[in-house]
């Protein structure tokens, strides 16, 4: 069972039967496996004869059975039986060597239409992106946004999407997905206890810290890698470097280098697990050098590894809107206003938004100044947001809209 992920389906749709490889990446488990398996049953409801598709997910292959380049090419000519176009969909393919020069070869034919999956942002950085130059289009895939979480969970349960009297609304469901993330995988697993469930999630973590962190950047302290990943998801939404890191660990009687704590966090982005968000000087308009924010690939990577804790409510809500800022198109960085803190500032083509994340008001004036009065500093027309859990707050401060955090998340626009 799944859903129909019609976000990046749509992004997609439009580059089928153009002179671009479709390159889909993001962290393992979130759903790129079945955006092909869509993409796949798409094509042939559109026409295509089953015969011209080849579809091969190189993960479901043991190490001793992964196939060379050339037997991987043997096996998509055997499988197609077609003369005429022919679609080429391959998972997981970073984890062939030389798998550049397969998709290169079935390219130059140009009767092929191929779409690839990876779960490293190396992808990119290889030999394809040097024979191919401009011409493939990346997607980025997510775990679920809380819209298609709503549906996944209302699937599960055979309930009507339409139903009223389900009590699908997002109020009654935005504890499970702050507590539980978007990985489609555990969904099916809800009856569980949480610690069970985040069990499922610690493995993910796993295989991704092991295949796609240790391995794939020969890193050999694990017992560090550890370490410096509970730091920074212990502080997401809040400043730090790499820097502060090194004294952190030099505090604890542990000498880390810089240079070593940016060799570690640069593995874990290049796994999708984090993603480095800018700061940004609004009144000088130019990027900021010192200190970062980071944030996770999905809330529940932090529950499972460090334990669920309400303390860290407010940078578990601004991750998660974060998330749904990139995934509907944003370039985000953090926002510097003279002494002042904006949690996001967002840009796309000529729009732009600000937007303060806190996970509670209650009418209380020091968080009302804080979150309102820092964006009221900003003297443009842009839309301004403060997005907190008040269920029943609908008031805004001088054009400074108040969301409501599901009401935020499953907004159309």
């Amino acid at each position: 069972m799944s859903i129909n992920r019609e976000l990046y389906l749509t992004q997609i749709r439009p580059f089928i039967n153009t002179p671009f490889i479709k390159v889909l990446t993001g962290i393992r488990r979130c759903g790129k496996s079945t955006i092909l398996e869509l993409l796949k049953a798409e094509l042939i409801a559109s026409g295509v004869p089953a015969e011209a598709v080849a579809h091969i997910n190189l993960e479901l292959y043991g190490a001793e059975d992964l196939m060379t380049p050339k037997r991987l090419e043997r096996e998509i000519r055997a499988r197609l039986k077609s003369k005429g176009k022919i679609y080429i969909l391959l998972d997981e393919v970073q984890l062939l060597p030389g798998w550049e020069r397969v998709i290169n070869s079935f390219f130059a034919a140009k009767n092929a239409d191929i779409f690839i999956t990876g779960s490293n942002s190396t992808l990119l950085s290889s030999e394809l992106a040097t024979l191919l130059s401009g011409r493939y289009v990346q997607f980025t895939i997510r775990p679920l946004s809380f819209t298609e979480y709503l549906d996944f969970t209302r699937d599960i349960r055979n309930i009507p999407v339409s139903n009223p009297a389900s009590g699908e609304d997002g109020a009654s469901h935005i504890w499970d997905y702050i507590k539980l993330g978007g990985f489609p995988g555990i969904h099916y697993f809800r009856e569980m206890d949480h610690p069970l469930i985040y069990k499922a999630v610690s493995d993910i973590y796993s295989t991704v810290v092991l295949k796609d962190v240790m391995q794939r950047n020969s890193l050999r302290n694990a017992d560090m890698l550890e370490r410096i990943t509970r730091f920074v998801f212990d502080n997401v939404g809040s400043l730090f470097s790499a820097r502060s890191i090194s004294g952190y660990f030099t505090g604890q009687g542990r000498k880390v280098s810089v240079d070593t704590v940016l060799e570690y966090i640069t593995a874990l982005e290049k796994a999708y697990i984090i993603e480095k968000v800018q700061r940004y000087d609004i009144r000088g308009k130019k990027l900021l050098n010192l200190q970062e924010k980071y944030f996770v690939s999905d809330v529940s990577f932090i529950h499972a590894l460090l334990g669920y804790d309400d303390n860290r409510i407010s940078g578990v809500m601004e991750n998660i809107v974060y998330t749904e800022l990139r995934r509907r198109g944003w370039d985000v960085f953090t926002g510097q206003m003279d002494d002042r803190e904006i949690d996001f500032v967002c840009t796309k083509q000529n729009e732009k938004i600000y937007v303060q994340v806190t996970y509670m008001i209650n009418n209380d004036p020091p968080v009302i100044e804080r979150e309102f009065g820092n964006l009221l500093k900003i003297k443009d027309q842009f839309p301004k947001y403060v997005i907190s859990l008040d269920k029943n707050r609908t008031s805004s401060i001088e054009g400074v809209r108040h969301v409501y955090l599901p009401d935020f998340l499953l907004m159309k626009n």
